[in-house]
């Protein structure tokens, strides 16, 4: 008998396991994984130029053994859960199940697309893509949000002819309003050619065909999402796949369910959201293990935050919340402000650069909806920072009025420090 059994080696699952062991340690707690040989899911673009593969190698076993988790490789076909046994080449009887099946890339309906090679978290299929693009010269991406991004730019700088493909008017188009992502496709690499309001008809083995213009490709990745890996599950699920929860993660009684394979909604407006980020996952399933036999952490924000970060050239591009956009079509009133300053002070170091800050503020109450931020390497924890203020309503006079710490080496000066500055201007 396992008393908590996860399925899923990912973040989520890896997360609720160790989780599990430190809120229960008298609890047999045990990870069921396919492929033990995982990923870190956030580092995978980065295998592309930055680092190895190699680098970026989970090492599930290693880490699970060290927090007292047993690992074993094998793969869940299906559930039985009336007699509470998950079924693979044998059947593992369990108290409490968590599933963390994760996700696997979208497939869209391009003709041709067996000619193209996907994102997938798979570390065999990886290597196989990282020698194809050895040799390839002119490399086609499809798909503007972060992942196509990311890839994009290690192969640009690897010297590779990329053209990158969307088929909306702007980069980013669920995380940056059109101002930041401007300021996104000004930051690409030189070799980067960018083709928006674009479609992609057929994916030949040497070509591609963009609303009837073909364009040479030795070789075509697809970054247009992810989907749940949620098929085999009997469950209530909604229309795009995703298992229904609820806030404590529980999918019905003693099982549970974490990461991108379940459904998340949007903090201000409960809308359902195709959230995937490692971030979610390992909040997920910090959540759903400490509450595994009892109640023991509060829940209080019931939605989830959209929270990205990312560097494109040699500047970080982060969000949070809504954009102005899609406040407006949720219909909100809005105040937005914007405040430039520097990242250190003075501005001479060689890490120096320019930090921008929007801040959308609900009109009438001047609550936090959403923030933008473009700088430099300290841009990702600033947006954390504003994340924490939006789980906690806070209002454009608490971030006026926020305490801080700064170094001239690593800080915005405290004189113009831009959140408070940004929040500044929706008070007067």
């Amino acid at each position: 008998m396992i008393d908590v059994l996860v399925i899923g080696g990912g973040v989520a699952g890896f997360v609720s396991a160790i989780n599990a062991k430190q809120f229960y340690p008298q609890k047999r707690v045990v990870l069921i994984e396919k492929n033990p040989k995982k990923l870190v899911p956030c580092g995978i673009p980065y295998i592309f130029n930055t680092f190895s593969i190699d680098d970026d190698l989970m090492n599930l076993e290693k880490k699970l053994k060290k927090h007292g988790v047993e690992l074993i490789e094998d793969e869940i076909k299906e559930i039985d859960f009336q007699n509470k046994e998950a079924i693979a080449n044998e059947k593992y009887k369990f108290d409490k199940l968590i599933i963390a099946t994760g996700s696997k890339p979208k497939i869209p309906p391009i003709q041709g697309i067996k000619n193209a090679y996907f994102i997938k978290k798979e570390y065999d299929y990886l290597k196989n893509l990282l020698e194809k693009t050895k040799n390839a010269k002119n490399i086609t991406i499809i798909g503007g949000g972060f992942i196509g991004l990311e890839v994009a730019d290690e192969l640009a700088k690897n010297g590779k002819n990329i053209m990158l493909i969307e088929m909306m008017k702007n980069i980013l188009p669920n995380s940056f309003d059109e101002d930041f992502s401007k300021k996104a496709q000004e930051s690409l690499h030189k070799n980067i050619t960018l083709k928006l309001n674009a479609r992609v008809e057929k994916i030949g083995k040497n070509y591609v065909l963009v609303d009837d213009e073909k364009i040479a490709s030795d070789l075509t990745i697809v970054t247009t999402g992810f989907s749940p890996n949620t098929e085999f599950l009997d469950v209530e699920k909604n229309e795009f796949g995703f298992i229904k929860t609820d806030e404590y993660l529980r999918v019905k009684k003693d099982i549970f369910a974490v990461g991108d394979c379940v459904e998340h909604k949007e903090f201000f407006t409960a809308n359902p959201t195709p959230l995937m980020l490692a971030s979610t996952a390992a909040f997920d399933a910090r959540v759903a293990a400490a509450n595994l036999y009892s109640l023991q952490i509060i829940r209080h924000n019931k939605d989830s935050l959209n929270i990205y970060s990312t560097v494109i050239g040699d500047k970080v591009f982060a969000a949070v919340g809504i954009t102005e956009n899609m406040a407006k079509k949720e219909g909100f009133e809005v105040i937005v402000t914007k405040a430039k300053s520097y990242n250190t002070h003075p501005p001479k170091f060689s890490h120096s650069t320019d930090v921008e800050v929007k801040l959308i503020f609900s009109k009438k109450d001047l609550y936090l909806l959403g923030a933008q931020i473009v700088g430099g390497i300290s841009t990702g924890e600033m947006i954390n920072i504003l994340g924490l203020a939006i789980q906690k309503n806070a209002t454009a006079s608490d971030l006026y009025t926020m305490q801080i710490g700064t170094h001239p080496l690593l800080t915005p000066p405290p004189t113009l420090y831009p959140i408070a500055v940004a929040a500044g201007k929706a008070l007067v």
